[in-house]
């Protein structure tokens, strides 16, 4: 069950879902924004989200035209309450919900059925552990490989793949990409000001892709005075 006093409803930056989430367990930040807003959606898209979590990322490439959203999590708490946001946000017909761990795929997922795939994978895979969200941030249930393995199965041929991810995780990302037959075709990094070190890095990836990548430019999240970007305005508005 749910923790009832830390369960709240908040919005979905940019298309104004609904969205429940619990506090004690894990809400979406900036970084799920980005990558809900990246990749490339074609029409009547068939997508897919892996650790979909609150379901941030699911929502917005739903509202960006997608027309089937299949949204897999291992933690039922949270499939819970994003269950409630689908409901409350008349998603249901779009919507479908497995609860189930992605190094299981192939027991729920069809392969080579999706036109993209989406995910924000844990982004630790040593150091301390945080006590809020653990499995969301540290590779508690999954790797990172899994992820990329999960994603190489469902998408289909010339499909795409799109992650958000720690630059010290970059190489491994890449060599993970080319052991799994998926083209890096769109990098960018994401900075927090424009002379700091980049934080994450978002990356779109072709199931048969051709090579040849498009970087683009980097995204910078505050203003010297600490107010947003027009960049990242224009994801809030």
């Amino acid at each position: 069950m749910c923790n009832e006093d830390s369960v709240r409803c908040d919005y979905v930056p940019g298309c104004g879902y609904k969205i429940w989430q619990d506090a004690k367990e894990f809400c979406f930040t900036t970084d799920a924004v980005f990558l809900g807003n990246f990749p490339h959606v074609v029409h009547n898209a068939k997508v897919l989200e892996l650790g979909c979590g609150t379901g941030a990322i699911s929502m917005l490439l739903e509202s960006r035209g997608a027309a089937e959203v299949t949204a897999v999590d291992v933690n039922p708490k949270i499939t819970t309450l994003l269950r409630k946001s689908v409901t409350d946000n008349s998603l249901e017909a779009k919507f479908k919900i497995i609860d189930g761990d992605i190094c299981n795929y192939k027991d729920f997922l069809v392969h080579e059925s999706m036109d993209l795939v989406a995910a924000n994978p844990p982004y630790r895979n040593s150091g301390n552990q945080r006590q809020i969200g653990t499995a969301a941030c540290h590779e508690v249930t999954a790797t990172l490989e899994d992820f990329f393995k999960a994603a190489a199965y469902a998408v289909k041929y010339r499909g795409r793949f799109a992650l958000v991810q720690l630059p010290e995780r970059f190489a491994e990302s890449m060599q993970l990409a080319f052991k799994y037959g998926l083209q890096p075709k769109k990098l960018q990094w994401v900075h927090s000001k424009i002379d700091k070190p980049a934080w994450i890095f978002l990356m779109e990836m072709q199931k048969g892709g051709s090579y040849g990548m498009d970087v683009l430019p980097p995204l910078i999240m505050y203003n010297e005075d600490g107010s947003y970007t027009e960049q990242v305005k224009r994801f809030y508005e």
